[in-house]
C-alpha cells in the first residue's frame, strides 16, 4: 500500500503547474492529498485502512473525452460510470488495488490535467517598455 502512495504522490507532484496541499477532510476520509491546478482541483488522494483511492471529478465535456479515449483502463471507466452528478460535475472514486492501476490513473490524470490547462485563459502578454 505504502509503495502505491508514494509512486501516486510522485507521479502527481511531477507534473508541471500542479500544486499539492495536505487536508483534514473529516472522520470519514481523514487526511486527504489534494491536487489543484490554478482554482481547479486535479484529484484527492485517500489513505484508509482499506488501501490508497482517489476521488476526480470531471465534467460533461471531461466525462465525453475520457470516454472517447482508445483503451480507457477499466478502473478509471468503473469510476466514471459509478460516479456521483453534483451540480456541474460528476464525483469520481477509484481505488488502488496494485501498481498497474495506479499506472493508469497516472496517465489520465495526466490527461485531465492538459483538458484543465487548455481551458484557462492565456496569460497577459508581458508589456514593453516604451523607454528606450
Amino acid at each position: 500500500m505504502a509503495s502505491r502512495f508514494r509512486r501516486l504522490r510522485e507521479g502527481l507532484i511531477g507534473f508541471e503547474g500542479l500544486v499539492e496541499h495536505v487536508k483534514f477532510m473529516g472522520a470519514s476520509w481523514r487526511w486527504t492529498w489534494e491536487y489543484a491546478f490554478g482554482n481547479r482541483k486535479l484529484c484527492w488522494l485517500h489513505v484508509m485502512e482499506s488501501g490508497v483511492s482517489a476521488t476526480f471529478t470531471v465534467s460533461d465535456q471531461e466525462e465525453r473525452r475520457a470516454l472517447a479515449l482508445a483503451k480507457l483502463p477499466s478502473a478509471i471507466l468503473g469510476a466514471l460510470q459509478n460516479g456521483q452528478r453534483t451540480g456541474p460535475v460528476k464525483w469520481c472514486w477509484v481505488e488502488f488495488s496494485d501498481q498497474k492501476s495506479v499506472d493508469a490513473f497516472l496517465v489520465f490524470a495526466r490527461r485531465k490535467l492538459g483538458w484543465l490547462a487548455a481551458e484557462l485563459p492565456p496569460a497577459p502578454a508581458a508589456r514593453r517598455s516604451l523607454a528606450g
